[in-house]
């Protein structure tokens, strides 16, 4: 009994090692999500990208829309706990809580602009089985968040709209198209590709006279105009 009791010790995975390699899958998941789409992407070609068996892919996750649950969750969790930080580290009027936020928002998507895009631009995967981690899934509700701070700054007498519900969808729709613009400016900027002769609408991004650190600000600026009005 102790020489099979070993044997399963060895055979097993510690719990840090577990989470080691998820994490690993849920960075390899992201990157074949984004080269492949819903569509290309396969489980197989991830546990091949890994060089692991695909049955003990199965282990961490059952399917792709799964994987993809899992992948939006870490991302969300992250970008929660940096608005946390954000919320708890303030002091002064809420308005400015609220462009904290703004840029922060802005940030995300520049820092990792792939787990950005399967946050907030794309959908799900279909699948006829409702795994673990969606039947575990909380919503993660940015828009009820940001209605909370724009309703706390309006009652302060900081903002004079008194809609704060269509004062969070106007500006959510005001950084979310901010964030996709400095998205095609840095592609004409980083990818040698996008010069003149080729191809692509987005190459009229890089025409500017002005840098997408002066955009944001300008965008952030007149935002804040805005909310004062």
């Amino acid at each position: 009994m102790n020489n099979n009791s070993t044997k399963k010790q060895t055979r097993s995975r510690s719990p840090e090692k577990k989470a080691a390699q998820f994490e690993k899958i849920l960075e390899a998941g992201k990157k074949l999500f984004l080269e492949k789409g819903r569509e290309g992407f396969s489980l197989r070609g991830l546990a091949k990208n890994l060089a692991m068996n695909q049955n003990n892919l199965y282990n961490y996750v059952e399917s792709k829309r799964e994987l993809w649950i899992a992948i939006r969750n870490k991302f969300f969790k992250q970008y929660r706990e940096e608005n946390i930080k954000i919320i708890k580290d303030h002091k002064g009027p809420t308005k400015n809580l609220l462009m904290n936020i703004f840029k922060n928002f802005l940030e995300f998507a520049e820092k990792d602009f792939g787990a950005f895009s399967m946050m907030h631009l794309r959908e799900y995967p279909p699948s006829n089985k409702i795994g673990p981690f969606e039947k575990e899934y909380r919503e993660f509700n940015y828009l009820r968040g940001t209605a909370k701070v724009i309703q706390n700054a309006i009652e302060a007498g900081e903002i004079k709209d008194s809609n704060a519900g269509m004062l969070t969808f106007f500006t959510y729709s005001l950084i979310l198209g901010t964030a996709l613009v400095e998205r095609h400016m840095r592609i004409v900027e980083q990818d040698p590709k996008y010069k003149e002769d080729y191809a692509s609408e987005i190459l009229q991004f890089g025409q500017a006279d002005f840098s997408r650190e002066e955009f944001r600000n300008f965008v952030l600026e007149k935002l804040e105009h805005l909310l004062k009005d």
